[in-house]
Parts: C-alpha cells; structure tokens; sequence
C-alpha cells in the first residue's frame, strides 16, 4: 500500500512538472486566465470549508504566481536558448544547460512541497491529496487540448496541400 501511494506521489509531482511545463502560459494575462480555470477546476471538484478554500485560495495564488516567475519562465526560456543554438552547442554549453535545468527542477519540487505543507496546516490530509489529483487531472485536460488543437491544425494544413 505504502509503495503504491509513493509511486503514485511521485507520478503525481512527474507529470505535473512535466504539464506545468507544457501548459503555464508566458504571458500575464494568459498566465493569470490559466492559474483562474485550474483554481476553479479544482475548486469544482473538491469540498472544503469556507475556511479551507479561502487558505486553499492564498496558498494556490501565490504558489502559482512564485513558480511561474521562478521556475517555468526560466525553464522556458533554456528549451528556448537550447532548439537555437543546438547544432552549434559544444559539450560545455551542454553540459551546463543540463545543470541550469536541474537546478530549476528541484526548485520547483521544493516550491510544491512548501506549498504542500501549507495547505496541511489548514486542510485535512485528505483533501489535500484530492486536491493534487484534481490538479494532475486539470494538467491532462489541458494537455489534451493542446494535442487536438495541435492536431486539429495539421489536419488543416494536410488538406491545404
């Protein structure tokens, strides 16, 4: 039991680095229109006291913000640098994008666990589990629409040709 909830923890902090990542938008208004329909999504799908939601609410809304500004921009901007310069990339360079990268990471585990932590100081074990898996499946939702817009788009382009 233990084993499986500890590879399901550690799947759970995986994929949603991985569709925070691919999701979390660059810009403030897109940023700020995305961190509103996870909030509500996980809101919607949750039961919490007044009182939780509202500690939900301050932890969710700063975590988002502080991981947005410290982490998935930078991260963003080294894919970025690393599809630009790739073919001329040396073994330092590389080597030092690979670090960058895995500093950003851990950051962005221990910003979730403090924000995990948080939200235990005022909300049931429980709760706050289903709140993860509420945002993990946010995060595939997402996700999905990504790939059929995307695909949506080749299919258009296909049949211009």
């Amino acid at each position: 039991m233990m084993k499986k909830l500890t590879a399901f923890l550690l799947l759970l902090f995986v994929s949603n680095i991985l569709s925070t990542n691919l999701l979390a938008q660059e810009t403030s208004p897109k940023h700020k229109a995305f961190k509103e329909m996870k909030l509500n999504f996980i809101l919607d799908n949750t039961e919490m006291s007044k009182g939780e939601v509202e500690h939900f609410q301050c932890v969710f809304g700063s975590f988002e913000d502080k991981y947005h500004s410290s982490v998935w921009i930078k991260e963003r901007q080294i894919k970025k640098k690393i599809q630009e310069s790739f073919d001329t990339m040396n073994a330092q360079s590389a080597s030092s994008y690979i670090n960058d990268y895995q500093v950003l990471e851990k950051l962005g585990i221990s910003l979730r666990n403090e924000r995990n932590q948080k939200l235990l100081e005022k909300i049931n074990a429980k709760e706050v589990l289903n709140i993860l898996y509420q945002e993990q499946l946010f995060d595939r939702e997402m996700l999905k629409r990504i790939r059929e817009r995307k695909n949506k788009k080749k299919k258009e382009e296909d049949k211009k040709r």
